[in-house]
């Protein structure tokens, strides 16, 4: 007995076969990132500056306050001991490249395409514009530093902020969008996040945490910190950029 040539079950009908047949799907390269447009607002010592995208407020932005996210102050931090002057601009996670903040542009021209820098890269970035700062500084200490922080501070942070009910009217207007049906969503998402972030912080595998030793083990640090500090005013070197 012959087989039978009538399509199977899982087949594609007839026509969705004809059409992939004459245009085979085909996956092509990623291109680069689109050039932006010309900056034309502001002066031009302004727009000729390179971008840096992060959490904060329009007008804190304008006025180059430090950005509220501790991230993002971190970045904004180190290019400002290495003399970088940036334009700051308000973004949020969902415009990063890389799916969070901070990121930088640098300018762009007709004959350049602007990539996006992060992380690392920012770093890689101020180091080459200021390779006396000591921004890759070996030095011991700062793995004290960086451990008390983020084993000990940081925990308590985000905490505070992303979990505990009475900061939730700061978390909104920091973090949230003004829409009341993405809110809810956006923050269990952020209270999420936070909690495991804090259980990994602590090397906790199972169980919850304790709020308040949360906050001792944060005030320890600071007492550590400031006993590191002594009656120096920078932790390491002699200042900052102007």
């Amino acid at each position: 007995m012959a087989a039978s040539s009538s399509p199977g079950l899982f087949s594609a009908p007839a026509p969705i076969r004809s059409l992939f047949n004459s245009f085979p799907l085909a996956v092509h390269p990623a291109e680069a990132l689109p050039a932006r447009a010309p900056d034309t607002t502001g002066d031009d010592a302004t727009a000729a500056l390179p971008r840096l995208y992060v959490f904060a407020r329009e007008r804190d932005a304008d006025l180059g306050l430090p950005s509220f996210n501790p991230t993002c102050l971190k970045w904004q931090t180190i290019l400002r001991i290495a003399n970088v002057c940036v334009r700051l601009v308000p973004s949020s996670n969902h415009a990063s490249p890389s799916g969070a903040l901070p990121f930088l542009m640098l300018p762009s021209s007709a004959s350049t395409i602007a990539v996006p820098l992060t992380g690392e890269k920012i770093a890689r970035f101020a180091q080459q514009h200021a390779p006396g700062a000591g921004l890759d500084d070996p030095s011991p200490r700062i793995d004290a530093y960086q451990a008390l922080i983020a084993h000990q501070v940081r925990p308590a942070w985000l905490y505070s902020l992303y979990i505990n009910p009475a900061n939730g009217p700061l978390l909104d207007a920091l973090y949230l969008p003004s829409s009341a049906l993405l809110r809810p969503t956006q923050r269990h998402t952020l209270r999420t996040a936070a909690m495991t972030e804090i259980l990994k912080s602590t090397r906790r595998t199972t169980g919850g945490f304790d709020a308040d030793q949360l906050f001792h083990a944060a005030q320890e640090a600071f007492a550590a910190l400031s006993a590191l500090l002594g009656e120096a005013e920078w932790f390491l070197g002699t200042g900052v950029g102007r």
